[in-house]
C-alpha cells in the first residue's frame, strides 16, 4: 500500500495538472470572448456602414433628380438661344445691307 508521502506527492501532481489544465482552458475562454468582442464591433461597424451607404443612396437619386430638372432647363435654354442667335445675325445682315443699300444710292 502507498505511504502517506507518497499519495500526498500523487495528488499535488494531479491537482497541479488539473490546475495547469483550467489555466489553458481559462486562456482560450479569454481568447474566445475577445473575439466575440471583436466581432460584436466589426458588426456595430458594418451596420454603420450600411446605413451610410444608405443614406450615400438617396442623396444620389435627389441629386439625379435635380440633373434631370436641369437638363430639361438647359434644353429649353438651347433652343432660346438659338433663336435669338439667329435673330441677331438677321437684324445684322439687315442693317448691314441697309447700309450698304444707302451707301451705294
Amino acid at each position: 500500500m502507498a505511504t502517506t508521502p507518497d499519495l500526498e506527492r500523487v495528488l499535488r501532481n494531479h491537482l497541479d495538472n488539473d490546475t495547469k489544465r483550467l489555466d489553458r482552458i481559462e486562456a482560450k475562454i479569454d481568447k474566445l470572448s475577445e473575439t466575440v468582442v471583436s466581432l460584436a464591433r466589426v458588426e456595430e461597424k458594418v451596420t454603420a456602414l450600411d446605413k451610410e451607404a444608405a443614406r450615400t443612396n438617396q442623396r444620389l437619386e435627389r441629386i439625379d433628380s435635380r440633373l434631370e430638372v436641369v437638363e430639361g432647363s438647359v434644353g429649353n435654354n438651347d433652343i432660346t438661344i438659338k433663336v435669338i442667335n439667329k435673330l441677331s445675325w438677321l437684324t445684322i445682315s439687315a442693317i448691314a445691307a441697309g447700309a450698304i443699300a444707302y451707301y451705294f444710292q
